[in-house]
């Protein structure tokens, strides 16, 4: 976090001549995050918490807990990563891989929405839980498609999924620095 940045603020709004971008639809981005790599989100969210980047711990317990999970939670996301490009996981669609995604996406949007100090985390979370479904359902097929129409290797895809995920991840966790 950078020094003047107000605290509380995780994803701040980004303005133009014209309009804001409401948070609710970076919480919405960020969750369907989850949905491509289910343990990504949650780790990216836990070193921001654990850099103090979110509301501090005593005005949204969530972001305490993430915070000491952080090194964990980074483990997972790596190891996520590399099982992604064995032939021994299972899609991403399937109701167990499905129902970690959902929940992933519903953890983090509330937690963002707990940080913003804003109520409504229910609301959040089961927006975050949809939008990951979706987002796990898309790049599923964005994949599926592009490996066999555009012969794509799909390790090539999944790389390039990765990276995709890192970037948008700290793009929006730094929007409004």
């Amino acid at each position: 976090m950078r020094r003047g940045r107000s605290p509380g603020r995780l994803m701040g709004r980004a303005t133009s001549k014209t309009s804001e971008t409401p948070t609710s639809l970076e919480m919405l981005a960020f969750s369907a995050l989850a949905g491509l790599r289910s343990m990504a989100a949650p780790a990216l969210l836990s070193r921001a918490a654990r850099r103090h980047d979110m509301a501090s711990p005593e005005t949204v317990p969530l972001a305490n807990l993430l915070s000491h999970l952080s090194p964990l939670l980074q483990v997972l996301m790596v190891g996520e990563m590399i099982a992604d490009k064995t032939p021994f996981v299972p899609s991403r669609t399937s109701t167990p891989a499905l129902f970690g995604r959902a929940l992933s996406g519903a953890l983090v949007a509330a937690a963002l929405f707990a940080s913003e100090g804003r109520d409504s985390k229910g609301s959040a979370a089961l927006l975050g839980a949809l939008s990951a479904m979706a987002a796990a359902y898309t790049g599923e097929n964005l994949r599926v498609q592009a490996t066999e129409k555009l012969g794509v290797p799909d390790a090539v895809l999944a790389f390039l999924e990765d990276g995709l995920v890192l970037y948008l991840g700290k793009r929006l966790l730094e929007k409004g620095r």
